[in-house]
């Protein structure tokens, strides 16, 4: 698997998770008995998943430390982990589009390599350790 899809399978486990914690308030939420059920749908425990959510944004933020790559981590942090639309995180990052698409491109390939070598990805046997 090339490490671009790696990174794009260990983000969106990132946004899953956090999209579920943060909706996550400890109350039921009520049942539509008009609409299906989407069946069982697998949550880790809430420890497991603050620990993926906590590795992905230290190992992002590690393998970006390059003292020239700081553009190339206000982007990571802008883009992936605020999860800003693409022009405002432009913007925040203040680069031409060409410079930032050229940026996306390297960040989602240098981390997709470090997500691998870290033991992030595969993320169903991140959570089965």
């Amino acid at each position: 698997m090339k490490a671009k899809e790696i990174f794009e399978v260990c983000h969106g486990k990132y946004k899953g998770l956090k999209n579920c914690l943060d909706g996550s308030t400890g109350s039921v939420k009520s049942v539509d008995l008009y609409m299906p059920s989407a069946g069982y749908q697998w949550r880790p425990d809430r420890g497991k998943a603050c620990e993926y959510i906590a590795d992905f944004e230290r190992i992002g933020r590690r393998g970006l430390r390059r003292p020239e790559w700081k553009g190339r981590l206000r982007l990571f942090e802008a883009y992936f982990l605020s999860g800003m639309e693409y022009s405002a995180a432009r913007s925040a990052v203040g680069v031409a589009e060409g410079t930032f698409d050229y940026w996306y491109q390297e960040v989602k390939k240098t981390l997709g390599a470090e997500f691998s070598r870290t033991g992030l990805y595969p993320p169903s046997r991140y959570f089965q350790a």
